[in-house]
């Protein structure tokens, strides 16, 4: 019954978060505009998920998508609002090392496509760990915060989440695997809180 009722709130506000950032596209920016796209991609994944499960159809497969497009998004939106040129360099620099690695692995590892694979969550999330700390401490004492909800959350999801995948497989009894997931909703949640705040305070009018 918890479970259900977290992993609904955490789609519930994934669908809002769309809805609102989609609504006004017209109107953002760059940062917006990736932002938008990253929750419909989110959206898409999440549901696709959610209907396999109730199926009871492997849907494992889906993380890589999750993970990659997550890197690869949320890597074009720090491109995006930071100002400074090695910053810049060092995003496009890692976006060309992380997925040519990926592509590489996965051509040597076939198999591992069928499962969750450590290395791939590793290798997309420790990237955006150091953008949200770069951009955090770089924002920390300036007066617009605008986009410092958005990655305060999103740091406190990657690590949480991070941690939480890489059990992924690791032979765990059942109960604790369905800690395990239902943790990553409640983060899921608490980084989804987090934008709404975002475009509540700097986007809804």
């Amino acid at each position: 019954m918890i479970k259900e009722i977290v992993l609904n709130t955490s789609t519930l506000l994934l669908i809002i978060n769309f809805l609102c950032y989609f609504y006004r596209r017209k109107n953002h920016k760059l940062p917006a505009k990736i932002l938008t796209w990253y929750l419909l991609i989110m959206l898409i994944i999440q549901l696709s998920t959610t209907v396999m499960a109730s199926y009871k159809i492997n849907n494992l497969f889906f993380s890589h998508y999750y993970f990659i497009s997550q890197f690869f998004l949320l890597s074009l939106f720090f491109r995006s609002i930071f100002d400074a040129n090695k910053i810049i360099k060092l995003i496009d620099t890692l976006i060309i090392v992380v997925l040519s690695s990926i592509c590489v692995y996965y051509l040597i590892y076939p198999q591992k496509y069928f499962e969750f694979n450590n290395f791939e969550i590793a290798l997309t999330s420790i990237p955006l760990i150091i953008y949200c700390f770069l951009f955090i401490v770089k924002n920390l004492e300036q007066p617009n915060k605008k986009y410092f909800y958005i990655v305060s959350g999103l740091l406190i999801y990657i690590v949480g989440s991070t941690l939480l995948f890489s059990t992924g497989n690791i032979k765990l009894f059942s109960p604790i695997k369905k800690v395990v997931w239902l943790m990553n909703a409640i983060l899921h949640i608490i980084f989804q809180s987090f934008i709404f705040i975002e475009w509540y305070k700097h986007f809804r009018k």
